[in-house]
């Protein structure tokens, strides 16, 4: 049985395809932007399919419901912040505020490696601590792209916004142009980031190992140094994935 779950974020919608529990594509669409004609293009042709939804944009739900509906006639699954609580003790937190994609990071790392700190690169920048079924917290931060697209908003420095080439190691120096100072500036951010993070789940929970994701995720090469580290493309469609086998297949 194929399965199609979508993950629904701030900045982009991504599709991701699964025959028999391996993700075997991935298509993203911009969330701005999102139209029935659009979700037309990634889902016009499949039949036979479970779509499941986790969604941080609700004002979308109900109208991506409804349009699945009328292009595939098959009758989508949302994934609530309550289908976690059989996975996590949720008790201390406000299960209305936190975030489905929160959730299922920090459930595919309970999966893929038990206790890591998880850090996600989209929008907005979050990390997640997780100890086995314990979901020890996590950390929000401003998204770095977004702060210098802020930054190419409100100053005469630069007015473009393609100039970061995260892989590179070496804009971890320091910059001899506007260009360079800026894209040093958010390797350092990411860099600093991630480093302060780790250290303090090190210090304070003995958390010694890192899953980086998100959609700048598989820019940071120069963090690659650590064995500590390491980069799993999109962590929290599996997270999600591992939550639906457990609620849905006898369903």
């Amino acid at each position: 049985m194929l399965k199609l779950i979508l993950d629904v974020g701030n900045t982009n919608i991504k599709f991701g395809f699964f025959d028999n529990d391996k993700l075997i594509k991935t298509n993203i669409i911009s969330t701005k932007s999102y139209s029935i004609s659009q979700l037309r293009k990634n889902i016009k042709n499949i039949s036979h399919t479970q779509i499941y939804i986790g969604s941080v944009v609700k004002h979308l739900n109900n109208q991506m419901l409804n349009d699945i509906k009328t292009i595939t006639g098959i009758s989508a699954k949302f994934i609530n912040a309550k289908d976690f609580i059989s996975e996590f003790d949720l008790s201390k937190f406000n299960i209305n505020e936190i975030g489905v994609d929160i959730l299922g990071l920090s459930l595919a790392i309970k999966y893929l490696y038990k206790k890591a700190i998880g850090i996600s690169l989209g929008t907005a920048t979050f990390a997640v601590a997780v100890d086995n079924s314990k979901l020890i917290g996590a950390v929000i931060a401003p998204s770095i792209e977004l702060g210098i697209n802020q930054l190419n908003e409100t100053t005469a420095l630069i007015k473009t916004k393609d100039f970061i080439n995260w892989k590179k190691k070496s804009q971890l120096r320091f910059g001899n142009n506007t260009n360079s100072a800026i894209s040093s500036g958010a390797s350092h951010m990411a860099n600093g980031f991630i480093w302060s993070v780790l250290d303090y789940a090190q210090k304070h929970f003995k958390i010694n190992r890192t899953i980086v994701s998100g959609g700048k995720s598989t820019y940071i090469n120069f963090l690659s140094d650590s064995k500590n580290i390491k980069v799993v493309d999109n962590a929290v469609l599996i997270g999600y994935n591992y939550l639906i086998n457990k609620l849905f297949r006898h369903k």
